[in-house]
């Protein structure tokens, strides 16, 4: 704490505090708004899981085979490994579409348009900071519902 002085040191203990996102009502459900409500639902986890650490709920909506969430999980446990954490940023779901199976398929395709904030992480006990700039980002999920929970099997940043 000495080292990052009172100021970033409360900011770590607030992002540290920071409370999991809600669970939506229905996530138990094979529908599209039950799809479309776990794809948001998991992009606030992510938020989550790098604010505060926890990968937990985060790897549990996550299929071994998603490079995106095995990614997520590393980079999460080395910046909290190291004493690290990031700031709570803005997330403004601004678009979210749920597409039907098609046949032959496991996968839902979940089309989200999301603007996050400036994003601040602190790496380790430093004072130094990093902030990457406030973006808006198109991403494709690709969610699975089975034995009543949905999974994620990929997620792909749609370039413009």
């Amino acid at each position: 704490d000495a080292a990052l002085g009172p100021d970033l040191a409360a900011r770590r203990d607030a992002a540290l505090a920071t409370p999991p996102p809600d669970k939506p009502e229905n996530l138990g459900e094979d529908s599209l708004e039950a799809a479309a409500a776990a794809a948001v639902y998991f992009l606030r986890l992510y938020q989550y899981a790098f604010v505060t650490g926890d990968t937990k709920e985060f790897a549990a909506m996550s299929e071994q085979r998603c490079v995106f969430c095995n990614n997520v999980v590393s980079n999460v446990k080395k910046i909290h490994d190291s004493g690290g954490w990031a700031d709570p940023w803005e997330q403004t779901f601004e678009k979210v579409e749920a597409y039907p199976l098609n046949p032959g398929y496991e996968y839902h395709q979940v089309d989200v348009t999301l603007f996050m904030g400036d994003i601040t992480t602190c790496e380790g006990n430093s004072p130094d900071t990093k902030t990457t700039p406030a973006e808006t980002e198109k991403l494709h999920v690709a969610l699975r519902y089975h034995d009543g929970t949905w999974t994620v099997g990929g997620v792909e940043v749609v370039k413009p």
